[in-house]
């Protein structure tokens, strides 16, 4: 089941520094870190992100890894939750509606 995540404000100059990078390198692939593994995600379902209030892109997941460690080449730091979901397929979304960031995961609702 497709999953929707908020990219905190925090991270949106990290964010934009690794969607020019995929851009480039269209066979790389990107993870989101969770430390709390969504039980009805599976390959093949997409991640859903959310920035600047609005749904801007997704990615299609292609492997869920459980305690793996990960380490950023474009922010150059290490990502060591307990579930790193792993994704390619970068597409932006132009969904018209307003959404509310959030901490966490939830399914996707529309």
């Amino acid at each position: 089941m497709d999953i929707v995540v908020t990219i905190p404000k925090s991270e949106y100059k990290n964010d934009d520094l690794e969607t020019e990078y995929f851009n480039k390198e269209p066979n790389s692939i990107q993870w989101w870190s969770m430390g709390k593994t969504p039980k009805k995600i599976k390959i093949g379902d997409r991640v859903y992100f959310v920035k600047n209030n609005k749904v801007e892109s997704s990615m299609k997941v292609v492997d869920i890894e459980l305690g793996s460690n990960r380490y950023c080449e474009v922010t150059h730091r290490f990502w060591d939750k307990g579930c790193n979901i792993i994704m390619n397929d970068l597409q932006d979304e132009d969904l018209d509606f307003e959404v509310r960031g959030f901490q966490g995961y939830r399914y996707r609702w529309w």
